[in-house]
């Protein structure tokens, strides 16, 4: 029986986990875990026996620990902001876990490594799948010396509560781990620097793309120490990058505390008001989410760059969720199936062969991968310099 406990199972992401689990032969049944329990009761009745609902109630965590205790994985589909209280059920009931995003301390990467389980951070399409796509190139070249992450999300800043917390998580001025890699150390980033060109599958097309904070840097580079740079960048629809300068340009994505009876910085504060504003805002501009993966290094000889482009139907407002679900449910699936060996926290470039990931996501006929190859002559990318 192989039963994986989806936190967040109805959300904009995670109704796709859910889905797509729920219609996978190899998994026996999916637990819904939600505090909204209307739309996880609505979603369990669409997808029949094999979906249950629970209730997420963090002051009374018995009954939601005893179903992690006997399932295969614990697939975390929350806002990245509660990945803290999450996780430490994931320790509490020592089963294996997996989200879409995080950044574990080195406490928790010890934790997990004492509770016996395997951690696993970034199933998405990036991070994850990107993740899993540089591996691919890896393997195949000879040497590699540069890994160029680049994605476009294309829809309106707050679909959910999640979705505009990742917005403001990864444009905010003041983000610590925004950063790049190049010759040997880690540099930081401020809003709108690393700004480069780069090739995505239509309708995207040519964008303009900037450092983001995303985990992929880091791991890739804890994964291939041979590497002389990398780096991840993203860009949102203009409006919201404008939308964005102007805040950061006065201070307003601070972690400053404001001062009041809540106690929320200056970020959350900005946050609950654009909810208030714009939460749940939909249009019919066009929505996607892509990424371009390229990976420089010698293949046979040969300077090359290696670029792999991802896309999707035309799905309308379900597109970033979708995309986003589908690449998780390949990575949660593979782990509660045939979990890695290794305990502790395995970045996903590590967690999974590609052949039998890539060969997953094709099954899905729904997220395609075009891979091309062309000569470099020995130049670099465009990158910075010194």
């Amino acid at each position: 029986m192989t039963k994986i406990v989806i936190l967040g199972g109805a959300g904009e992401v995670g109704q796709w986990v859910t889905r797509d689990l729920a219609a996978r032969p190899s998994i026996s049944e999916v637990v819904i875990a939600e505090v909204s329990l209307d739309r996880a009761r609505a979603l369990a009745a669409e997808l029949g026996p094999k979906a249950r609902v629970i209730t997420v109630d963090m002051r009374q965590r018995g009954p939601l620990l005893e179903e992690l205790r006997e399932a295969s994985l614990l697939m975390n589909c929350t806002s990245h902001v509660f990945f803290d209280q999450v996780f430490e059920l994931a320790l509490e009931a020592r089963v294996n876990y997996a989200d879409l995003i995080s950044e574990p301390s080195p406490q928790q990467r010890a934790a997990t490594v004492e509770a016996g389980i395997t951690a696993v951070s970034g199933l998405g399409i990036s991070p994850g799948v990107t993740q899993v796509l540089a591996r691919h190139a890896v393997d195949e070249f000879d040497q590699v010396d540069e890994i160029h992450v680049s994605g476009v999300s294309w829809r309106t800043i707050a679909p959910s509560r999640g979705g505009l917390e990742t917005v403001l998580w990864e444009l905010a001025d003041r983000t610590p781990t925004r950063q790049y890699f190049q010759n040997g150390r880690f540099h930081g980033a401020a809003y709108l620097e690393g700004s480069r060109w780069v090739d995505f599958l239509e309708p995207v097309g040519r964008h303009r793309v900037y450092y983001v904070p995303h985990p992929e840097t880091t791991s890739l580079v804890r994964s291939f120490p041979q590497l002389k740079f990398c780096a991840t960048r993203v860009s949102w629809r203009d409006e919201i990058m404008e939308d964005v300068r102007v805040l950061n340009k006065y201070g307003l994505l601070d972690d400053a505390e404001v001062v009041g009876a809540d106690g929320l910085t200056i970020r959350e504060a900005v946050r609950d008001r654009i909810w208030e504003v714009r939460g749940g805002e939909r249009d019919d501009r066009g929505w996607a989410l892509m990424c371009t993966v390229e990976v420089v290094g010698l293949r046979g000889g040969r300077s090359v760059v290696r670029t792999y482009q991802t896309g999707h139907p035309q799905w309308g407002h379900d597109t970033t969720g979708r995309v986003t679900g589908v690449s998780a449910a390949v990575g949660a699936e593979l782990l509660a199936v045939q979990p890695p060996k290794h305990k502790g926290w395995v970045d996903p470039e590590l967690a999974f062969e590609p052949g039998p990931f890539l060969t997953a996501l094709e099954e899905r006929n729904c997220i395609p991968i075009v891979q091309s190859e062309t000569p470099l002559d020995g130049q670099a990318l465009q990158r910075p310099t010194g």
